[in-house]
């Protein structure tokens, strides 16, 4: 196997919600599907600046230092998902081209392995983006990166934090209509000017509510059925406020379930010890004697006993007993 230089690269990864859950014949169908849609929407790209990559639960696309070009797929894909229950991330950061012995090409580095971890997390029918993404893209495209907005933070298993971002076709139009109504405001004095202090306070993101795990000696955490990580590691973890389902595995025991609701920067304690299943042994010297072969004398011991018992049980049925 041979590595190419690092580079940086806008990682695309595109994932089928639930994929594992689904049966095998669903899968290669849904495969198949996202493959063609990901191949068309490559198209208008230059061979020479993507890399496409076949992932377990999906593809991954690698463009080549165009974060612009990058959105650009990433907005093809979106709008031509249809009924596919896709999980759409991009990242921006450094990769490793890998030539492998059997002839294909593989990619390792923090620029793919974010962007996995993002698109794991993201809902389905949703795009998000990180944090170096979108500075990469503000810096090549000013106005496009004027579509991302902030969606909170994510922290991931090796309680790694991530600010997301999410996709919003209508964000450079709203964003040219409020530059408008400052002219408005300004034309028609006190009252635009509180109405647009309004307009803004309704738009200030809510902070995000904050969930902390103890929980021993480990389990699975899901919410709202999207695996999040291992407790341990993972004891914090920030969620958006409002209705969650959090459930906690640990097989073969019953999973914690726990309905939250919880406000803004809210906090919220999730506490529970999962009972260690202790296997039943037999005492040493009990296995050994029952694992011990029987002597000649005890074997002989036994045929007499059980002739002397089959002799009397005759007689008996003889006699009328």
């Amino acid at each position: 196997m041979n590595a190419v230089s690092p580079a940086l690269a806008s990682v695309l990864v595109v994932l089928i919600a639930d994929f594992a859950r689904r049966p095998v014949a669903e899968q290669a169908r849904l495969k198949a599907r996202v493959e063609d849609l990901v191949a068309q929407a490559l198209q208008p790209l230059p061979p020479a600046r993507r890399i496409m990559l076949d992932a377990r639960q999906g593809v991954a696309v690698a463009v080549l230092d165009a974060p612009r070009l990058a959105l650009e797929l990433a907005e093809r894909l979106h709008a031509g998902a249809g009924d596919l229950p896709l999980c759409i991330a991009i990242n921006h950061g450094p990769v490793t081209m890998l030539d492998e012995a059997t002839g294909g090409r593989g990619l390792v580095g923090d620029g793919i392995a974010t962007a996995m971890i993002l698109a794991e997390v993201a809902a389905p029918g949703r795009m998000i983006a990180s944090r170096a993404f979108h500075d990469a893209l503000l810096a090549e495209a000013p106005g496009r990166a004027a579509r991302l907005s902030s969606a909170g933070k994510h922290t991931d298993a090796q309680v790694r934090t991530h600010d997301l971002y999410r996709f919003n076709r209508w964000a450079a139009w709203l964003r040219r209509l409020r530059l408008a109504a400052v002219g408005v405001v300004a034309f028609a004095g006190i009252v635009g000017l509180g109405f647009a202090a309004r307009t803004m306070l309704q738009e200030k993101p809510l902070a995000p509510a904050v969930i902390e795990f103890q929980v021993a000696p480990r389990g699975d955490v899901y919410v709202d059925g999207v695996l999040k990580g291992q407790s341990p590691p993972l004891t914090r973890l920030e969620i958006a406020p409002g209705p969650h389902t959090i459930e906690v595995w640990n097989e073969p025991h019953p999973p914690l379930t726990v309905n939250i609701n919880p406000g803004p920067a809210e906090v919220t304690t999730i506490a529970h010890v999962f009972p260690v299943i202790k296997k039943e042994t037999k005492p040493k010297q009990q296995a050994a004697k029952e694992a011990a072969p029987k002597s000649w004398d005890e074997k002989l011991q036994d045929d007499v006993r059980n002739g002397v018992r089959d002799g009397w049980r005759s007689l008996r049925r003889e006699i009328g007993f």
